[in-house]
């Protein structure tokens, strides 16, 4: 049974100039859970991501957040809503400090907000509170990740989009970070979750879509989808 729906997408289409990237997709994220999007390279997953956070227009269809329609709002209102994207491939600011990085994510809080919130991300993230005057450019994949996830939450997010937080990481590393992603989860924190490791992400989500040239296939519980013959043949490498 799905929670109260927070995120509704529907009958979303996405074009660039004459490329459709997504073709008619329906999918819902209830309060405080963890939904997955699986599917390869190209599929449109990243496209998807931005639409919702409203850095990609779309072309068809409605997004609905909390039950308001913001399918046109400008992507700067939607962190206000707390709809926080952390991108593919981290996307940090290297010149700057650790903590300056972990403070632009909080531009959108008040000072207060953001002293309060910057001492619950270093409890969560130590590594972080322990380099917190050095460059962000000279910490470790790992730990630019957890610094990209922690300057989401630095926003009070009340949805967490979460653009492949494993990529370009050792093994470790990606146990490392899905240890953090599914302890916010464990808070409360809504996460939809792009991911091309569908092993991993289906074993984290509650629920997960199979999104396939712009379309929607599949979707179920991400255990039904780990068991899922076309799943395992096509993503699983089973």
């Amino acid at each position: 049974m799905i929670a109260r729906p927070l995120l509704q997408v529907t009958r979303l289409g996405c074009h660039y100039g004459p490329i459709q990237a997504l073709d008619d997709v329906s999918l819902t994220v209830g309060d405080g859970e963890l939904v997955a999007l699986v599917g390869a390279n190209g599929a449109g997953k990243t496209t998807l991501l931005r639409a919702v956070s409203g850095v990609q227009p779309a072309s068809a269809g409605a997004i609905l957040f909390d039950g308001v329609d913001i399918t046109t709002l400008a992507a700067e209102r939607r962190v206000r809503l707390g709809i926080i994207q952390v991108p593919e491939g981290r996307q940090v600011l290297g010149p700057m400090t650790v903590e300056d990085n972990l403070t632009l994510g909080g531009y959108s809080r008040t000072r207060a907000e953001v002293a309060d919130t910057l001492e619950q991300v270093y409890a969560m993230f130590p590594v972080l509170k322990e380099r917190r005057g050095q460059a962000a450019g000279i910490l470790s994949g790992g730990q630019q990740q957890m610094l990209a996830i922690a300057r989401g939450l630095m926003a009070r997010p009340r949805i967490l989009l979460l653009d492949e937080p494993s990529m370009g990481l050792s093994p470790i590393l990606v146990d490392e970070v899905f240890e953090k992603v599914a302890a916010q989860k464990a808070q409360g924190t809504t996460i939809f979750l792009v991911e091309q490791n569908a092993f991993l992400a289906l074993s984290v989500a509650d629920r997960a879509y199979v999104l396939e040239a712009g379309k929607v296939i599949l979707s179920d519980t991400g255990e039904a989808l780990k068991t899922n013959e076309k799943v395992k043949a096509a993503y699983l490498g089973l």
